[in-house]
Protein backbone atom coordinates (compact mmCIF):
# COMPACT_ATOMS: atom_id res chain seq x y z
CA UNK A 1 0.00 0.00 0.00
CA UNK A 2 0.97 3.43 -1.06
CA UNK A 3 1.04 6.31 1.74
CA UNK A 4 1.77 9.68 0.74
CA UNK A 5 2.35 12.55 3.60
CA UNK A 6 1.75 16.00 2.11
CA UNK A 7 3.98 18.57 3.80
CA UNK A 8 3.00 22.37 2.59
CA UNK A 9 6.02 24.55 2.93
CA UNK A 10 5.42 28.45 2.70
CA UNK A 11 8.40 29.98 0.70
CA UNK A 12 9.41 34.04 0.62
CA UNK A 13 10.85 34.66 -2.53
CA UNK A 14 14.50 36.52 -1.73
CA UNK A 15 15.94 36.57 -5.42
CA UNK A 16 14.93 37.36 -9.07
CA UNK A 17 14.78 33.78 -10.19
CA UNK A 18 13.85 31.09 -7.34
CA UNK A 19 13.70 27.27 -7.79
CA UNK A 20 11.64 25.33 -5.80
CA UNK A 21 14.06 22.30 -4.65
CA UNK A 22 15.31 22.87 -8.10
CA UNK A 23 11.73 22.43 -10.04
CA UNK A 24 9.44 25.36 -10.36
CA UNK A 25 11.52 28.24 -11.22
CA UNK A 26 9.41 31.87 -10.49
CA UNK A 27 10.67 34.52 -12.76
CA UNK A 28 10.21 37.83 -10.41
CA UNK A 29 9.99 38.46 -6.80
CA UNK A 30 6.96 40.53 -7.30
CA UNK A 31 4.34 41.62 -9.60
CA UNK A 32 3.52 45.36 -10.50
CA UNK A 33 0.69 45.78 -12.11
CA UNK A 34 0.28 48.94 -13.94
CA UNK A 35 -3.70 50.02 -13.86
CA UNK A 36 -3.86 50.88 -17.71
CA UNK A 37 -2.40 47.73 -18.99
CA UNK A 38 -4.54 44.72 -19.90
CA UNK A 39 -2.57 41.81 -18.32
CA UNK A 40 0.18 40.97 -16.81
CA UNK A 41 2.34 38.10 -17.61
CA UNK A 42 4.47 36.10 -14.57
CA UNK A 43 7.10 32.85 -16.29
CA UNK A 44 7.25 29.96 -14.71
CA UNK A 45 9.89 27.59 -15.82
CA UNK A 46 10.11 23.59 -15.13
CA UNK A 47 13.95 22.91 -14.64
CA UNK A 48 13.28 19.68 -14.16
CA UNK A 49 14.45 17.04 -16.85
CA UNK A 50 12.36 13.98 -16.33
CA UNK A 51 9.33 14.95 -14.23
CA UNK A 52 6.63 17.42 -14.87
CA UNK A 53 5.05 19.48 -11.59
CA UNK A 54 1.09 20.36 -11.49
CA UNK A 55 0.95 24.45 -10.67
CA UNK A 56 -1.94 25.92 -8.82
CA UNK A 57 -2.42 29.89 -8.37
CA UNK A 58 -4.72 32.38 -7.14
CA UNK A 59 -4.36 36.15 -5.76
CA UNK A 60 -5.47 36.79 -1.90
CA UNK A 61 -6.33 40.31 -0.22
CA UNK A 62 -3.91 39.71 2.47
CA UNK A 63 -5.41 37.31 5.18
CA UNK A 64 -5.18 34.06 3.06
CA UNK A 65 -8.28 33.68 2.47
CA UNK A 66 -10.55 36.52 0.88
CA UNK A 67 -9.59 36.18 -3.04
CA UNK A 68 -8.51 39.46 -4.11
CA UNK A 69 -9.82 41.25 -7.74
CA UNK A 70 -7.75 39.19 -10.24
CA UNK A 71 -7.78 36.43 -12.73
CA UNK A 72 -5.53 33.89 -13.43
CA UNK A 73 -5.38 32.02 -16.76
CA UNK A 74 -4.34 29.21 -16.35
CA UNK A 75 -5.46 28.62 -12.69
CA UNK A 76 -4.53 24.67 -12.41
CA UNK A 77 -2.02 23.08 -15.24
CA UNK A 78 0.57 20.75 -15.89
CA UNK A 79 4.11 21.92 -16.70
CA UNK A 80 6.32 18.97 -18.33
CA UNK A 81 10.12 19.31 -17.62
CA UNK A 82 12.30 21.70 -19.50
CA UNK A 83 9.36 23.90 -20.33
CA UNK A 84 7.90 27.63 -19.80
CA UNK A 85 4.50 28.88 -19.10
CA UNK A 86 3.33 32.32 -18.30
CA UNK A 87 0.96 33.06 -16.12
CA UNK A 88 -1.68 35.69 -17.22
CA UNK A 89 -3.18 37.83 -14.38
CA UNK A 90 -5.85 39.97 -14.97
CA UNK A 91 -7.49 42.65 -13.57
CA UNK A 92 -11.17 42.10 -12.37
CA UNK A 93 -12.45 45.88 -12.68
CA UNK A 94 -13.15 46.21 -9.58
CA UNK A 95 -12.90 49.63 -7.71
CA UNK A 96 -9.79 50.37 -5.97
CA UNK A 97 -8.30 53.52 -4.68
CA UNK A 98 -7.02 56.13 -7.23
CA UNK A 99 -4.83 57.42 -5.20
CA UNK A 100 -2.28 55.07 -4.28
CA UNK A 101 -1.65 51.39 -4.46
CA UNK A 102 -2.99 48.52 -3.48
CA UNK A 103 -1.49 45.59 -2.11
CA UNK A 104 -2.24 41.76 -3.01
CA UNK A 105 -0.68 38.35 -2.97
CA UNK A 106 0.04 36.05 -5.81
CA UNK A 107 0.03 32.57 -4.48
CA UNK A 108 1.65 29.69 -6.62
CA UNK A 109 1.34 26.38 -5.50
CA UNK A 110 3.64 23.62 -6.88
CA UNK A 111 2.99 20.09 -6.51
CA UNK A 112 5.50 17.84 -8.27
CA UNK A 113 4.33 14.41 -10.39
CA UNK A 114 5.41 11.17 -8.59
CA UNK A 115 8.48 9.19 -10.68
CA UNK A 116 7.41 5.65 -11.93
CA UNK A 117 10.26 3.77 -9.83
CA UNK A 118 8.37 5.20 -6.83
CA UNK A 119 4.88 3.82 -7.57
CA UNK A 120 5.05 1.19 -4.88
CA UNK A 121 6.89 3.02 -2.28
CA UNK A 122 5.85 4.58 0.95
CA UNK A 123 6.86 8.54 -0.25
CA UNK A 124 7.25 11.92 1.33
CA UNK A 125 5.64 14.33 -1.25
CA UNK A 126 6.40 17.95 -0.94
CA UNK A 127 4.08 20.57 -1.78
CA UNK A 128 5.40 24.13 -2.24
CA UNK A 129 3.65 27.59 -1.48
CA UNK A 130 5.12 30.40 -2.83
CA UNK A 131 3.92 34.16 -2.10
CA UNK A 132 4.46 37.13 -3.90
CA UNK A 133 3.17 40.76 -3.66
CA UNK A 134 1.05 42.07 -6.16
CA UNK A 135 1.19 45.74 -6.08
CA UNK A 136 -1.49 47.33 -7.85
CA UNK A 137 -0.52 50.72 -9.36
CA UNK A 138 -3.16 53.52 -10.43
CA UNK A 139 -1.51 55.64 -13.20
CA UNK A 140 -1.29 59.28 -12.81
CA UNK A 141 0.23 58.61 -9.20
CA UNK A 142 2.32 61.36 -8.22
CA UNK A 143 6.45 60.66 -7.54
CA UNK A 144 7.61 56.91 -7.92
CA UNK A 145 8.20 54.31 -5.42
CA UNK A 146 11.94 55.80 -5.04
CA UNK A 147 10.95 58.94 -4.01
CA UNK A 148 8.43 57.22 -1.74
CA UNK A 149 11.39 55.65 -0.04
CA UNK A 150 13.93 58.12 0.27
CA UNK A 151 11.08 60.59 2.13
CA UNK A 152 10.13 58.61 4.62
CA UNK A 153 10.07 60.34 8.01
CA UNK A 154 11.22 58.28 11.08
CA UNK A 155 10.84 59.29 14.74
CA UNK A 156 10.62 57.26 18.27
CA UNK A 157 7.88 56.91 20.78
CA UNK A 158 9.35 54.61 23.99
CA UNK A 159 10.42 50.86 22.76
CA UNK A 160 8.74 52.13 19.02
CA UNK A 161 9.69 53.21 15.73
CA UNK A 162 7.29 55.28 13.93
CA UNK A 163 7.60 55.25 10.16
CA UNK A 164 5.37 57.62 7.93
CA UNK A 165 5.24 57.25 4.15
CA UNK A 166 3.37 60.32 2.76
CA UNK A 167 3.93 58.73 -0.65
CA UNK A 168 1.19 56.81 -3.09
CA UNK A 169 3.68 53.58 -3.43
CA UNK A 170 4.78 51.21 -0.71
CA UNK A 171 8.09 51.30 0.41
CA UNK A 172 9.51 47.42 1.18
CA UNK A 173 12.83 47.55 3.39
CA UNK A 174 15.50 45.47 2.63
CA UNK A 175 16.98 46.69 5.20
CA UNK A 176 16.88 48.86 7.98
CA UNK A 177 19.19 50.40 10.96
CA UNK A 178 18.54 52.55 13.94
CA UNK A 179 21.95 53.75 15.20
CA UNK A 180 23.89 51.00 13.51
CA UNK A 181 21.38 48.24 14.93
CA UNK A 182 19.60 45.73 12.57
CA UNK A 183 15.61 45.87 12.38
CA UNK A 184 14.24 42.50 10.32
CA UNK A 185 10.75 42.92 11.83
CA UNK A 186 10.81 46.33 10.04
CA UNK A 187 9.15 45.08 6.46
CA UNK A 188 6.95 47.38 4.96
CA UNK A 189 5.11 50.71 5.21
CA UNK A 190 2.23 51.50 3.21
CA UNK A 191 1.19 54.01 1.22
CA UNK A 192 -0.31 57.54 3.18
CA UNK A 193 0.39 55.56 6.38
CA UNK A 194 2.34 55.35 9.73
CA UNK A 195 3.68 52.20 10.55
CA UNK A 196 5.03 51.30 14.39
CA UNK A 197 7.24 48.63 14.91
CA UNK A 198 8.76 47.64 18.63
CA UNK A 199 12.47 47.86 18.93
CA UNK A 200 14.69 45.24 20.40
CA UNK A 201 15.81 46.21 23.49
CA UNK A 202 19.25 48.13 23.82
CA UNK A 203 18.78 49.85 20.46
CA UNK A 204 19.83 53.77 21.34
CA UNK A 205 20.88 56.39 18.19
CA UNK A 206 19.56 58.76 16.21
CA UNK A 207 20.53 57.87 12.98
CA UNK A 208 18.30 55.81 10.27
CA UNK A 209 19.35 54.16 7.73
CA UNK A 210 17.76 52.04 4.99
CA UNK A 211 17.78 50.21 1.77
CA UNK A 212 14.06 49.21 -0.07
CA UNK A 213 13.46 46.97 -2.72
CA UNK A 214 12.71 48.19 -6.27
CA UNK A 215 10.15 47.17 -8.73
CA UNK A 216 12.84 45.02 -10.15
CA UNK A 217 13.35 43.01 -7.04
CA UNK A 218 17.07 44.22 -5.88
CA UNK A 219 17.74 46.94 -3.01
CA UNK A 220 17.79 51.04 -3.65
CA UNK A 221 20.77 52.90 -2.85
CA UNK A 222 21.21 53.63 0.99
CA UNK A 223 19.53 56.28 2.49
CA UNK A 224 20.20 58.17 5.60
CA UNK A 225 17.89 60.26 8.22
CA UNK A 226 17.46 61.33 11.61
CA UNK A 227 14.97 60.93 13.86
CA UNK A 228 12.41 63.65 14.35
Amino acid sequence: MRIFVLMLIGMTILYSEFNLASGIQVGRTRVIYDENKKEVALPLTNKETELPWLIQSWTDTGDGKTRGPFIITPPLFRLDPQKEQNLRITWSGQALPQDRESLFYLNIRTIPAQAKEQEDQNVLRLIYKTRLKLFWRPSGLQGSPLEACKNLHFSRHADQLLITNNGAFYSVFDSLRLGGKALPQADMVAPQQTAQFNLPAGVSGQQVSWHCISDYGSATEKFTASLT
